[in-house]
């Protein structure tokens, strides 16, 4: 019986030491690759390497979903993905994040992101404003919830249109300032 315990166990180890080694060699990878996406002195995106690092991060989700890092790469998926332009991707990664991480504290993070590509990116502001009301349903005392009102009140107006409001708002606390 011993004999045949020793193989095993020593199989055993070896399997393990090559799922440890294969997942360290990705979490590397994706160090190298975050070195390099942000370390450009530039600030410009190189939409190549966005894509690469988003690739990275799901791999990771993908292969390893218990481990405690795929909370935190589902969520830079997200955040590069709308960086990179790429909204739609960037939504499905903020909604997976907020799906399975619903009580993290990113997950107000990412309802209120998915309202806002909705808003900036995709000038969708039927889902917009859904994303934003239950971002204040569910988080109504979140330091956000003040920015998904004023989000809710100001969506499908023009630049021209906030900056008039804003200049009439301005005239009138200088007029009641006199007073």
């Amino acid at each position: 019986m011993k004999h045949y315990l020793l193989p095993a166990a020593y199989s055993l180890l070896l399997t393990l030491a090559s799922c440890t080694s294969e997942q360290q060699k990705l979490e590397q990878a994706i160090a190298a690759k975050e070195k390099e996406l942000y370390g450009d002195s530039t600030m410009t995106v190189d939409f190549s390497k966005a894509k690469d690092m988003i690739a990275l991060y799901a791999d990771f989700v993908k292969q390893y979903p218990e481990d405690e890092k795929a909370e935190d790469y589902l969520f830079k998926a997200g955040e590069v993905s709308m960086g990179a332009m790429q909204s739609n991707v960037a939504i499905k990664y903020f909604e997976q994040y907020y799906e399975k991480f619903p009580k993290a504290d990113k997950a107000p993070y990412s309802l209120f992101m998915q309202g806002f590509i909705y808003e900036t990116q995709l000038q969708n502001t039927e889902k917009a404003k859904w994303c934003y009301e239950k971002f204040i349903r569910d988080f109504p005392e979140h330091k956000l919830a003040e920015d998904a009102k004023y989000s809710i009140a100001n969506l499908g107006k023009s630049e021209e249109e906030l900056i008039r409001e804003f200049e009439a708002k301005l005239k009138g606390d200088s007029l009641s300032a006199k007073n």
